[in-house]
C-alpha cells in the first residue's frame, strides 16, 4: 500500500514538472511574438531554463531567442552608433543550443514560427565564419580554432549541401594550426578535408607541400592525382604548376617539358601562368625556351614584376651553371678554357644585370631580388646604390 502511494505521488510530481515546463516554453514564445527580445532572454535564463538543460524544447527555444537577441543588438547599433553591445555571444550560444537541442531529441518537433535546429545551425555558422576570420585577422588563432571547430560541427549537419563551405572551414583551421606551429594537427585537419574530395585546391596542394618536406615522393603523387579528379579545369592552374614540380621533383625532364608547353598552349594570354611554366624551365635549364615563353608574356604585360625578374633569372641561373664549368675546369688546371668560362658568365650577368634593374624600377621591396641585384653588381664590379645596399644591410641586421 505505502509503495503504490508513494509511486501516485511520483507520478504525480513528474506530471507537474511536464506540465509546467511546455508552460514556460510558451511564455517566452509568446513574448518572442511580441517582439520583446530583451524580456524573452530574461524569462528563458532566470526562470526557463534552470533546471531543464534535459529538455530539446527547452534549448530550441533557448537557441531562437539568442538568435534574435543577436539580431536585435545590430538592429539597434545601426540604428544608434552608440549603442554597445550587451550579448557579445549571443549568436554562439544560438548555435551551441541549436546543436544541443538535436543532440538530445534528433527527431524534435519545431514550434511555428521558430527556426529548426539543423536551419539553425547553418545560418549561424555563416555568422561564426565571419568572426573566426577576424579573429585570424587579429592573430587570435586559439579563437579562431575554438570558433572555427563550431562551425564545422554545425556545417556537418548538412554535409553534402555545404561541402565546400566545410572544406574551406578545415582549411582555415589547419591554416590556424601551423600558424600556432602544431603540425601535428595541421596535417591531421588537412587530411580529413582531403576525405571530402571538395573542389578546394589549396587543400590537396598544402598536403603536396607537406609530403614534399617530409620527403615523400609517392605521397606527393598520389594527393596531385586526387586533386585532377576533383578540382575542376577553371581552378586548376595551380594544380598544373604543382604537376610540372614534381614531374621536376623525380627527374622526368621529358615529361616536364611536354607538361609546360601543354600548360603555356593552354593559359599562352595568362601572365601568371606563363610565369609558373618560365620559371619550372629555367629551374629545368630550358633557357632558351623559357625566354620565348618569357617574351611572349611580356608582349602581353611589359611592366609585369614576375616576368621580369623571371627574365633575370633565365640569365642569371645560366650564368651560374658557366659558374661550375669555371670550377671544373680549375680543378684540372685548364687555366685558359676557365678564363673563357668566366668571361661567358659575365657576359651573360650583364643581360641579366639589364632585366634586374627592369624589374627593380617596378618593384623595389622584394627581398630575394634586391640580394639577387647587390649579388650581380659587386660580380661585375659596379657602384651599388645607396639606397638598394640600405634595403640589403637591413635585411641582415635581425
Amino acid at each position: 500500500m505505502k509503495k503504490t502511494f508513494l509511486f501516485v505521488i511520483l507520478i504525480f510530481f513528474a506530471g507537474h514538472l511536464l506540465i509546467a515546463q511546455p508552460a514556460c516554453v510558451k511564455d517566452v514564445i509568446y513574448t518572442l511574438s511580441l517582439k520583446q527580445i530583451p524580456k524573452a532572454r530574461k524569462i528563458m535564463e532566470e526562470e526557463c531554463f534552470p533546471g531543464n538543460q534535459s529538455s530539446a524544447d527547452v534549448w530550441l527555444v533557448r537557441a531562437n531567442v539568442f538568435i534574435k537577441v543577436h539580431e536585435y543588438e545590430l538592429d539597434r547599433q545601426k540604428k544608434d552608433q552608440k549603442y554597445k553591445i550587451q550579448w557579445p555571444d549571443a549568436i554562439i550560444t544560438a548555435n551551441e543550443s541549436f546543436y544541443k537541442a538535436l543532440e538530445l531529441k534528433s527527431d524534435i518537433k519545431t514550434p511555428a514560427g521558430l527556426m529548426d535546429p539543423k536551419d539553425g545551425q547553418l545560418i549561424t555558422a555563416e555568422v561564426i565564419s565571419e568572426l573566426a576570420a577576424q579573429a585570424m585577422d587579429n592573430k587570435d588563432f586559439p579563437e579562431a580554432i575554438r570558433l572555427l571547430n563550431l562551425v564545422i560541427r554545425s556545417y556537418k549537419a548538412s554535409p553534402r549541401d555545404y561541402a565546400r563551405y566545410l572544406a574551406y572551414a578545415y582549411l582555415d583551421l589547419a591554416n590556424c594550426y601551423k600558424a600556432i606551429g602544431d603540425e601535428e594537427n595541421y596535417k591531421r585537419i588537412l587530411l580529413e578535408a582531403a576525405r571530402m574530395n571538395a573542389p578546394v585546391p589549396d587543400i590537396y596542394l598544402n598536403l603536396y607541400d607537406l609530403y614534399k618536406q617530409e620527403g615523400d615522393t609517392a605521397k606527393c603523387g598520389e594527393i596531385l592525382q586526387q586533386a585532377r579528379k576533383v578540382i575542376p579545369d577553371d581552378l586548376a592552374i595551380d594544380v598544373k604548376g604543382y604537376e610540372l614540380d614534381y614531374l621536376a621533383m623525380i627527374g622526368d625532364t621529358e615529361k616536364l617539358r611536354d607538361a609546360a608547353l601543354k600548360m603555356f598552349e593552354q593559359y599562352q594570354m595568362n601572365p601568371a601562368v606563363i610565369n609558373i611554366v618560365a620559371g619550372h624551365l629555367v629551374n629545368n635549364r630550358e633557357y632558351e625556351l623559357a625566354e620565348e615563353i618569357i617574351n611572349v608574356g611580356l608582349s602581353i604585360a611589359p611592366e609585369d614584376f614576375d616576368l621580369n625578374q623571371q627574365m633575370a633569372f633565365r640569365f642569371f641561373y645560366e650564368a651560374l651553371d658557366y659558374d661550375k664549368i669555371v670550377e671544373t675546369l680549375k680543378g684540372e688546371r685548364k687555366f685558359t678554357p676557365a678564363q673563357e668560362a668566366l668571361n661567358k658568365a659575365n657576359e651573360i650577368l650583364e643581360t641579366a644585370l639589364i632585366w634586374i634593374e627592369k624589374a627593380y624600377n617596378i618593384n623595389q621591396n622584394d627581398r630575394q631580388h634586391n640580394i639577387m641585384y647587390r649579388q650581380v653588381l659587386v660580380r661585375l664590379l659596379k657602384p651599388v646604390p645607396e639606397e638598394l645596399q640600405g634595403k640589403v644591410d637591413s635585411y641582415y641586421k635581425h
